[in-house]
């Protein structure tokens, strides 16, 4: 390692930096003001939530606040975005508890437990995804299947909570039907205090966010919901509390669980690295194009993974990239990464000084605070915005949304990648396609935009966006004998526009022999123009296609085609201008 410099690892082609040491030697007095306040801020945010995203996840709260404070120390020494925060979030909080709950069986040591090995977990399989360069896959989780899960998993965590709201015991976990369905055959039990209290904490912080939008609401309503709890005595009068929880700083720890258990974290802990990563690299992208700036996913990936596993080994919670805190963060304007250490000096403040004072924290304003963390999961105005571009893709966001609801949120993970591998593959098996012709001024251009063109008369010209595979090689031929048989006039020559064509495979091959013959059988030439030099060498090496498409018209250029074409038949200009 050179520490005159980045301290660089390498894993092959893989480079692992640490930013935060370049960082630190050109770090200017200047920045701390705009560190501080930005990291005080985002503290004021994350306590409230790490602890409802605790609760959320069947742990006890310290296991959110430690994940938040060793996440943000790790993930500002290793992240190269400036403003991204790490540490607990719904989405992670709801898969979590839907795979510990029911293997704790209401043991809360054993769900510590769990949860701890499970950020472990997660971690380790981020850091070996880098280095086997298996990351891609994430990719396969669209912006519209994730608006669509996210969704879905606001749902189903509103749904949980309210049992809560009216002072019900809530059941240990269960989807969203299930949670609605158990909260209308309870209402009989519902606590009158407890709703009063849940009502007047919704519409306390209704009023603060449209008058006082910057305000730290879910900081006010856990301090001053504390206060009034102890000065009132809430318990008393059978408000549900939090009770005693442990007090001070996390200390490195390996916790002991069974090699059964062990194996039934490995694939929810595989699904949340997808949810975790993806999430994570879209908040930095997004926030470095904003000051255009670039971000290394790899590098954002390995502070992902060792976050988790930093927060496993501290008792903590799995961790990932927070939009609310990062959008907090980014807003106070952050200069650093330092930013995430004042922060997390924040936090540990809280859990030496101020734990003893959480007991008196209502269970109501817990699940209310999660209620408001979640909702803006809602991205109704993007959904809308992909509605009237790409309905399809809107559609399969919907059924995502529905499929988290009502099968669980596994189940919904599973049908969100299964629904973005299938509607991938339905985009390149029927691809865009389009029938050329010829402008007033000469131009090639699609017939079915603007400006207006022609056809030339028994010329046909086709274009196909997509690569030629066994997916679509039947739709390929299927639409140019359709184009044929559909026209109204004899076809001589039928021109393949081969531009947009950058692979070819075997069954593509033997399809455009089969084609090629069946054609020449109906008296029309098969004629290719501007085919890539990449698919002319794979041809050359496929002695009977590469004969096939020797003895047929071949063309550098569209113009040199149509100017053959006329030529042969004779055709003058007027008939296509």
């Amino acid at each position: 390692m050179n520490f005159g410099g980045t301290i660089r690892v390498m894993f092959e082609k893989l480079t692992f930096t640490l930013p935060l040491h370049s960082v630190l030697k050109t770090y200017r007095r200047a920045y701390l003001q705009r560190d501080i306040i930005a990291g005080a801020t985002v503290a004021a945010v994350a306590v409230p939530q790490a602890m409802a995203y605790a609760q959320l996840a069947g742990v006890n709260l310290t296991a959110g606040l430690y994940a938040a404070m060793v996440a943000m120390v790790v993930f500002a020494v290793i992240s190269s975005s400036r403003y991204v925060i790490m540490g607990p979030d719904a989405a992670m909080a709801a898969l979590a508890g839907a795979a510990v709950i029911p293997m704790a069986g209401g043991d809360a040591d054993r769900a510590i437990a769990l949860v701890a090995v499970l950020a472990f977990f997660i971690g380790l399989i981020s850091i070996i995804s880098v280095i086997a360069r298996i990351g891609f896959v994430a990719e396969f989780l669209s912006r519209p299947i994730l608006l669509g899960y996210m969704a879905g998993l606001a749902l189903v965590v509103i749904a949980t909570q309210l049992p809560k709201l009216f002072g019900i015991e809530a059941p240990a976990n269960t989807n969203f039907i299930g949670s609605v369905a158990y909260l209308f055959a309870n209402l009989g039990h519902a606590h009158g205090a407890t709703v009063v209290l849940s009502l007047v904490a919704i519409a306390i912080a209704v009023l603060l966010m449209k008058g006082f939008r910057r305000l730290p609401v879910s900081l006010i309503l856990l301090i001053f919901g504390t206060l009034f709890s102890w000065f009132f005595d809430f318990s008393n009068m059978g408000i549900a509390v939090i009770g005693d929880i442990p007090t001070g700083l996390p200390v490195p720890d390996l916790p002991s669980i069974e090699l059964y258990d062990l194996q039934n974290l490995i694939i929810p802990a595989m699904a949340m690295m997808l949810i975790a990563y993806a999430n994570t690299i879209a908040n930095a992208r997004t926030y470095a194009a904003k000051k255009k700036e670039s971000v290394n996913s790899d590098q954002e990936f390995i502070g992902l993974g060792i976050s988790n596993i930093a927060s496993g080994l501290y008792g903590g919670m799995p961790v990932s990239a927070s939009s609310v805190r990062t959008a907090v963060n980014y807003t106070s304007r952050a200069k650093t990464q330092v930013s995430q250490l004042f922060g997390a000096l924040c936090i540990g403040i809280v859990l030496v000084a101020l734990s003893p004072l959480l007991k008196y924290l209502p269970i109501a304003l817990l699940a209310v605070i999660i209620v408001l963390a979640v909702t803006p999961l809602f991205n109704y105005k993007e959904l809308k915005s992909i509605w009237h571009a790409w309905r399809s893709e809107a559609l399969l966001a919907i059924i995502t949304m529905v499929g988290v609801a009502t099968l669980g949120i596994y189940q919904g993970l599973l049908l969100a990648v299964l629904l973005a591998v299938l509607n991938m593959l339905r985009k390149s098996a029927f691809p865009n396609d389009a029938i050329l012709g010829v402008a007033a001024d000469g131009s090639v251009r699609d017939m079915s935009r603007p400006p207006k063109t022609r056809e030339i008369p028994g010329l046909k010209i086709y274009r196909f966006d997509a690569p030629l595979y066994f997916g679509n090689a039947n739709y390929f031929r299927h639409r140019v004998l359709q184009i044929v048989d559909e026209s109204p006039e004899q076809i001589h020559w039928f021109l393949w526009d081969a531009e947009t064509i950058t692979a070819i495979d075997s069954t593509s091959g033997q399809m455009l022999l089969g084609l090629i013959d069946e054609l020449r059988s109906r008296k029309v030439a098969f004629a290719v123009a501007r085919m890539k030099g990449s698919i002319r060498t794979i041809v050359h090496k496929t002695h009977r296609l590469n004969s096939a498409l020797q003895h047929s018209p071949h063309y550098t250029s569209i113009g040199d085609a149509i100017e053959a074409y006329r030529e042969e038949y004779k055709v003058p200009r007027e008939h296509d201008a």
